[in-house]
């Protein structure tokens, strides 16, 4: 399924593309995408959404603790 959210607080372009490398690495997710102007992260993924958005947000905090995804 593919899932939306809004992440925000993060630099640049190029720490986007890191992230979104990051997160498509976890098991059960199949791809991440974000957009840094739009502000929007696209996952497709086979995980239950809860699952999901706890996956992406200890991501996330790891990558930087300023990133929210909601």
């Amino acid at each position: 399924m593919k899932f939306k959210y809004t992440i925000t607080g993060i630099d640049c372009p190029n720490c986007a593309a890191k992230l979104a490398s990051m997160i498509e690495a976890k098991e059960g997710i199949d791809t991440a995408r974000i957009n840094f102007l739009a502000e929007r992260l696209t996952v497709e993924s086979s995980l239950a959404e809860e699952e999901l958005l706890a996956t992406v947000r200890r991501t996330a905090k790891a990558f930087s603790s300023d990133i929210e995804v909601e």
